[in-house]
């Protein structure tokens, strides 16, 4: 009887240790997305929880910034290379969902970062052929509003997402 009790306690402090990991959202979408007035299904489909996030956005989508010392900006003279931002206000194409994304400290959150990249098919007239790209490991929570949802990403250390193991 004691043996089985052992045994059991054994189990009991074994089992959480071997419970699964927590499960990564691996999101990654194009703004805007295939339908007018929509996000892009992969947003549609996010839950709460840890997310591995990749967005690529359109210069009509361009994303509004907040920076540390609070006050906003824009990404109209977006030139190439890394932009610093607090904060990244995302237009995913629905009036039905918004999206804040806290960037967090490059010293502590590595893998977050947001760009503007080079893509010569955006080459126009009016454009010098740029994208935003906005990716990292990222705390997802929903907030429900009225007729919407409003995410709150906050930024998660690169080893959330298992990146560096």
């Amino acid at each position: 009887m004691k043996r089985c009790f052992l045994i059991g306690l054994a189990m009991g402090i074994a089992l959480p240790a071997m419970a699964d990991p927590v499960a990564i959202q691996h999101i990654s979408a194009d703004l805007p997305g295939p339908v007018e007035f929509e996000a892009p299904e992969a947003l549609e489909m996010m839950t709460e929880g840890v997310v591995l996030l990749d967005l690529r956005i359109a210069p009509e989508l361009a994303p509004g910034i907040l920076m540390a010392d609070g006050s906003s900006g824009s990404l109209e003279a977006c030139y190439f290379g890394p932009v610093d931002a607090d904060t990244v206000r995302v237009a995913t194409g629905s009036n039905h969902m918004l999206l804040d994304v806290r960037m967090g400290r490059p010293d502590q959150h590595a893998a977050n970062l947001l760009s503007c990249n080079y893509d010569p098919s955006l080459i126009s007239e009016d454009g010098f052929g740029h994208i935003t790209r906005l990716k990292g490991c990222f705390l997802a929570h929903a907030i429900a509003i009225p007729t919407a949802v409003q995410w709150r990403l906050n930024p998660l250390p690169a080893s959330a997402c298992s990146f560096g193991d």
